[in-house]
């Protein structure tokens, strides 16, 4: 009587150099796929999140306007004098999520009081989604554009 021991088979049940190629090969597909698809949805998320960050810094540039009576004057780059009662500065200091940082435009030296990005690092394709988020998708015409500066400017008040 001959007796089968589990495990002690003549012929090793491993997998065979094809199938190991089969199964890199299916996962480097996927990746191919996702990882971009992961890029892309990171990059969505970083332009919604500037889009709303705008909204709140015009909030904020509102208030002064309502308390001050006037808009503070252009600043560029650094958070305007003041502004640090509406603004954490932290979060102007820490610049746009695409990339660059937030730049006052005041009305005593544009035509417009608005909240421009100074040179964003995100593609444009995503610079124009932002803008259809904000306004029109053109960043031609409409609220959100390019400013006098050339730079993509949210217009608070014209």
């Amino acid at each position: 009587m001959e007796r089968y021991h589990r495990g002690s088979c003549a012929h090793s049940h491993g997998f065979t150099l094809i199938e190991l190629m089969i199964v890199i090969l299916i996962i480097g597909i996927l990746a191919a796929v996702g990882i971009p698809n992961y890029i892309n949805y990171q990059k969505n998320a970083k332009v919604a999140r500037t889009a709303q960050e705008l909204r709140s810094l015009s909030q904020a540039f509102v208030a002064y306007l309502a308390e001050n009576g006037d808009y503070p004057p252009d600043s560029h780059a650094t958070l305007p004098a003041g502004m640090e009662l509406y603004i954490n500065p932290a979060i102007w200091a820490d610049g746009t999520p695409i990339g660059g940082s937030y730049n006052w435009e005041g009305p005593d030296t544009y035509p417009y009081a608005g909240l421009a990005i100074l040179d964003p690092t995100i593609e444009a394709r995503y610079v124009v989604a932002l803008d259809a988020m904000l306004d029109n998708g053109d960043l031609a015409t409409g609220r959100f554009r390019n400013g006098t500066s050339g730079r993509p400017t949210l217009i608070i008040e014209e």
